[in-house]
């Protein structure tokens, strides 16, 4: 029995000395009093109690999505909040002396705050934050402000290596009124913090950086640097694979016997369809001073879709030329040499009178020499053959000309962007 009243008052006392004494709304109010009330806090006058001594802030960057980057507006697009510490000297009191009151939390105006603003902007200067926002604030003074906002800043575009680019952009936080004699800037600890970003489809970060440095015009100043790469894929699919099978469509023009009759108006109607979605494309394209890679093999394309259409028209007006007309040595030359590469033999026609004339062995052991065949004559070669010799080096041409073209260009982008 006396046992167990001991354990009882051993277990009594051990729970009134661990007793937590928490802040009441009394406690709370009293504290606003005396900050407001009794000590007349000002959020005109900087918290120092020695102004000659700047106050320091310590800034960093939580990006939380990059919404766009407009490439013909030149301009990136983000949201973010900003985590800025700095210490209120007016806005300390002892916890004991309000049950242990650690923390309270404040609109952000109705206390300094420092006159930071996005400097690079591409709209007006607009004050950061709202007022619903509030600030927490500890007893040792220390505040921590919270602004969260969406950015819009200048961003210079360099689309030399359009689709394969890295773009590097900066949001410039500089205090706009007070000199550097009264507010400092520091990065915080973490700088750009990407805990709570969310994935862009169209851009993937590469790095980021922060550094703190004053301003010529203002006084201290927070950069931050955000590299991002774009993501090819969108632009190969919907734009560079349509286009790329449009111009081997052009090519296959020389497939097409002239016979047919629908040369002409398969290589214009493939022309035209190509012009056409060229323009549609052309719309969504960066526009700058500079050329960019996908601007250099559209033009590239659709100069060989020009030269494949005037081809083709020269070809036409070859075929049907009469036969009166002699055929030069370079199309000659050119004849034999496709029919070595397509391994065919030559058909020529003999006469009767350029037979070879066998006589007997006593009489001459060797035939005239005006009865040996000569190639050259006895080779019959019409217009349609030259047509037809023009076809088959100007498919191989073009075709090769287009693959390489497209695997040389894209891959030194590729190269060259990434890097």
């Amino acid at each position: 029995m006396v046992c167990n009243l001991l354990v009882l008052l051993l277990i009594g006392a051990a729970s009134q000395s661990g007793t937590v004494h928490s802040a009441t709304s009394d406690n709370v109010k009293a504290l606003y009093t005396n900050i407001f009330t009794t000590n007349s806090y000002n959020k005109r006058v900087r918290p120092s109690l020695d102004l000659s001594t700047p106050t320091n802030l310590h800034v960093d960057l939580d990006l939380v999505a990059i919404s766009d980057i407009s490439e013909v507006q030149e301009k990136m697009t983000t949201t973010a909040s900003l985590f800025i510490m700095w210490t209120d000297e007016y806005l300390k009191w002892n916890p004991s002396d309000y049950n242990d009151t650690m923390t309270i939390y404040l609109p952000q105006d109705i206390i300094w705050k420092p006159d930071i603003a996005l400097e690079n902007g591409f709209s007006k200067l607009v004050e950061l934050g709202d007022n619903f926002i509030l600030t927490t604030v500890s007893f040792d003074g220390s505040v921590i402000w919270r602004p969260f906002e969406v950015f819009d800043t200048k961003c210079s575009i360099n689309i030399k290596h359009f689709p394969f680019d890295q773009q590097t952009c900066s949001l410039k936080f500089g205090v706009w009124t007070n000199p550097l004699s009264d507010i400092t800037i520091a990065v915080g600890s973490n700088g750009v913090v990407l805990q709570e970003y969310q994935s862009n489809g169209e851009w993937d970060i590469v790095k980021t950086s922060s550094e703190a440095s004053v301003s010529s015009q203002f006084g201290a100043l927070v950069t931050y640097t955000i590299t991002v790469q774009r993501k090819p894929q969108y632009i190969l699919l919907n734009v560079v694979l349509p286009i790329l099978l449009l111009s081997l469509l052009s090519v296959f023009v020389f497939a097409l016997p002239i016979e047919s009759g629908e040369k002409m108006g398969y290589v214009m109607t493939v022309y035209l369809a190509f012009a056409v979605f060229l323009t549609i494309v052309s719309a969504s394209l960066p526009e700058s001073s500079s050329m960019s890679l996908l601007s250099m093999y559209l033009v590239i394309l659709v100069l060989m879709g020009t030269a494949i259409v005037i081809i083709t028209t020269l070809e036409l007006r070859l075929h049907f030329r009469d036969s009166s007309h002699e055929i030069s040595k370079v199309f000659l030359y050119m004849i034999r040499s496709s029919k070595i590469l397509q391994c065919k033999k030559s058909h020529k026609k003999v006469d009767d009178s350029s037979k070879i004339e066998v006589l007997p062995k006593e009489t001459s052991e060797m035939p005239p020499a005006e009865s040996v065949v000569d190639p050259e004559k006895t080779e019959e070669v019409t217009w349609p053959d030259v047509t037809s010799a023009i076809d088959f080096f100007c498919f191989w041409f073009f075709l090769i000309a287009t693959i390489v073209i497209t695997i040389g260009l894209f891959a030194s982008g590729y190269i060259n962007g990434a890097n």
